[in-house]
């Protein structure tokens, strides 16, 4: 290649931007307060039509620079271990290349400009920092020793491993998260569950997402526990339910091969 072209060759490489991985401020709220949310029994938890019905759907923006958002609500304890749960905007999956066998249904790349993430965090309600609608806190405590020394507790109950290995790891972009409570012995007693935007959606900013709590463990939750929890409202032709279906089915091959618009670039 000319040597006198090469800058010219670079520079026309570095034409983006790249505005549209930055959010944008909206209407939406960014701090939003859920209040007291019920806590499932068993019986309702396991009935998927009650389930459905008692989920809590709500939606945050992007707050400004410099700033955390995210959602708050509360619960009360019952004597016994809860489960609370998490399912942000929208599924996302690793593309597969294999030729052949289960993974070859996910050949189509994951469309990233519609996933957003939301890291949990559970404590008593004592123990919160934070304003619930106003300004996003944590579960951390200040102890000054006889000395003078002072030293950070952390109050975070929320302790949760990632899935391929047993070390502390938040889920991933669009992925349900799920955290065990014990509240035996706390019958009455007030929690607090953040839940702190760690990414936004790239097409518009407004994130999304599922939330419940149900008295047991917490096992067999995946993207298909908490349903419907994308939406895109100004956008007619924004078909997450088709999607999370074939998701839920393993059939996203198929189902991106009909609707190219809403994965990733084949």
């Amino acid at each position: 290649m000319n040597r006198t072209l090469l800058p010219l060759v670079l520079l026309s490489a570095c034409d983006r931007s790249g505005d549209y991985l930055v959010p944008v401020e909206t209407d939406v709220l960014p701090v939003l307060e859920l209040g007291e949310l019920y806590v499932l029994t068993p019986e309702e938890w396991e009935d998927r039509s009650t389930r459905e019905s008692l989920v809590t759907y709500a939606e945050v923006g992007a707050p400004s620079p410099g700033e955390r958002g995210g959602a708050t609500f509360t619960f009360l304890g019952v004597d016994a271990k809860v489960c609370v749960v998490v399912d942000p905007e929208a599924v996302f999956w690793n593309q597969s290349v294999a030729l052949q066998g289960q993974l070859e249904s996910y050949a189509w790349p994951d469309n990233y400009l519609d996933d957003g993430d939301l890291d949990m965090s559970i404590g008593l309600s004592a123990n919160y920092t934070g304003s619930p609608g106003i300004e996003l806190g944590d579960f951390e405590g200040l102890y000054t020793d006889s000395l003078g020394h002072s030293a950070t507790i952390e109050y975070d109950l929320c302790e949760m491993v990632g899935y391929y290995s047993q070390t502390p790891a938040h889920a991933g972009r669009a992925t349900v998260e799920s955290c065990e409570i014990d509240t035996r012995g706390r019958a009455g007693i007030e929690y607090t569950v953040v839940l702190r935007t760690f990414s936004l959606p790239m097409d518009d900013s407004i994130l999304s997402f599922a939330t419940a709590v149900y008295e047991g463990a917490c096992a067999n939750i995946d993207e298909c526990t908490l349903p419907r929890e994308a939406k895109k409202p100004l956008d007619p032709d924004y078909d997450f339910a088709g999607l999370e279906q074939a998701y839920c089915a393993n059939e996203m091959s198929a189902y991106c091969h009909d609707n190219p618009y809403m994965c990733g670039d084949p």
